[in-house]
């Protein structure tokens, strides 16, 4: 008898045990008792506090071209429904359960600013506790718009910025808040940026979130500057050659193609944005213009010199040196002379060659010193 007893029982409370959260569930949300598009709040004039931790898992990268901005990102959301409440110990101690989110109130936690038509992110399914609490997270990627500012590229800053909020209710019905912001030692591996730092900042009634970049620079600088300041190298050595060779001409020309070669790369990588003029583009062009400005000379000389092979040497008197001497003291020296002197032109078109590249060095050590961090 006392076997049969315990058997009866046992198969009694396996179905009541099974029971329990689909009898809790139906309790709770039978659509007689619960409204999933009413605010959960018992006094309508309450306002429903919801709390967000937003946790940045990884950085995908920024994309100049579009000015958006990718990441791998977990947003946690938590807030009480005043109608979801039981006793525990009714329910054989189940304190909560999960549902997904349609059958419950979920807030509208919209970012604006995304790369897509709907601004509102798709949550989870959600766990009820029996306090009420109800917690559920988006996880997935988030892709943002991001004005992107190139003036200093490649030693760059970049600020972007995502506002949170609400579409639909006001901050008397719905009263969002950023309670953490976290990131990931797994952001610090993207190759091309560095993620300063992440700062929450409350604008009501959203809440902003800002990101604070970092370009790394080392693959275009050993990429363009290095190769630039060896053709700039050799831009200068072109001068030493003299003019009677044909192969100055040739070398200057040759110099120009390589530049040209580096510019369609340079294409490739360079933002295209019309509102500033990148660092690297013009120290790129002002090396380029010093390369234009050798091979002009080049051509001149040649010219020059190619013209007075051609004329025969008259003589002429022999003057006295002493006269002659005070003659050239009297007058101004001849310019048009002074540019026929192939001499005279490699000078003057070695200065200029090389104040452009002290220029263009110039200007990618001041952007390396005003790119100082990130501004608002």
């Amino acid at each position: 008898m006392m076997g049969t007893f315990w058997f009866l029982l046992i198969i009694g409370i396996r179905p009541i045990l099974s029971l329990t959260e689909a009898d809790l569930k139906r309790s709770l949300l039978s659509s007689a008792v619960y409204d999933p598009s009413v605010r959960p709040r018992i006094n309508a004039s309450h306002a429903v506090h919801v709390q967000l931790d937003v946790q940045v898992v990884y950085i995908i990268g920024l994309t100049e071209r579009d000015s958006s901005f990718a990441q791998a990102c977990n947003i946690f959301v938590s807030w009480r429904d005043e109608y979801l409440t039981w006793n525990t110990s009714d329910y054989g101690d189940l304190d909560s359960f999960v549902v997904q989110p349609s059958v419950v109130w979920t807030p509208d936690v919209s970012v604006y600013g995304r790369m897509e038509i709907n601004q509102r992110i798709e949550l989870g399914q959600v766990r009820v506790n029996s306090d009420g609490m109800v917690n559920t997270k988006f996880l997935g990627i988030l892709a943002t718009h991001c004005a992107m500012d190139s003036e200093f590229f490649p030693f760059d800053y970049q600020l972007c910025t995502f506002i949170i909020g609400s579409e639909i209710y006001f901050t008397s019905e719905v009263a969002m808040e950023i309670k953490s912001l976290r990131q990931l030692e797994s952001c610090k591996n993207n190759p091309n940026w560095n993620l300063v730092h992440v700062r929450k900042n409350p604008k009501p009634p959203f809440w902003q979130v800002q990101y604070c970049f970092q370009r790394r620079s080392l693959y275009l600088a050993v990429l363009y500057m290095v190769p630039t300041f060896m053709h700039a190298v050799l831009i200068l050595i072109s001068y030493i050659v003299p003019s009677e060779a044909g192969e100055k001409i040739s070398f200057g020309v040759s110099l120009f193609l390589s530049f040209m070669v580096f510019l369609l790369q340079l294409n490739g990588d360079l933002p295209e944005m019309s509102t500033a003029v990148p660092a690297l583009e013009i120290f790129f062009m002002l090396h380029m213009t010093s390369g234009v400005v050798s091979l002009v000379v080049s051509a001149i000389s040649a010219y020059i010199t190619h013209n007075n092979s051609q004329q025969t040497v008259s003589v002429n008197k022999v003057k006295d040196v002493s006269t002659a001497a005070t003659n050239e003291k009297r007058r101004f020296p001849n310019v048009r002379q002074r540019f026929r002197d192939t001499s005279f032109l490699n000078r003057a078109g070695f200065v200029v060659s090389l104040s452009l590249i002290l220029a263009a060095n110039f200007i990618m050590f001041n952007a390396k010193l005003k790119s100082s961090g990130c501004t608002q």
